[in-house]
């Protein structure tokens, strides 16, 4: 259980993180999905963390297990997107299929 809420939670992480460089740097706004898997994979690989070593699965190679979790990351990525999405009821941005984001204002 401990192994899904650390995805869950990167996940969230990454949508955040993408959330505030999409609205910070307006020239980004159209990469937002290779954003979402640069940045799930990047997580996991700054933590070195891996969900089949967490569950127990033997995999060939960790390297490539670490970046199949990375997807994982990303890939839930998409409930969350889909959960802000119902309870702001934005519209999706012109890449994503769920969610979306305003620019951030001058203050």
């Amino acid at each position: 259980m401990y192994q899904f809420a650390i995805v869950a939670l990167l996940a969230l992480a990454v949508v955040k993180v993408v959330d505030f460089i999409d609205g910070a740097i307006p020239a980004v706004s159209g990469f937002r999905s290779v954003l979402t898997f640069v940045f799930g994979i990047a997580s996991v690989w700054a933590l070195d963390y891996s969900l089949f070593d967490g569950f127990g699965i033997a995999t060939r190679n960790r390297n490539m297990a670490m970046v199949m979790t990375g997807f994982i990351v990303a890939g839930l990525t998409v409930p969350w997107r889909a959960l802000f999405g119902y309870m702001t009821h934005d519209r999706a941005a012109g890449d994503e299929t769920l969610g979306g984001s305003t620019h951030m204002r001058a203050a």
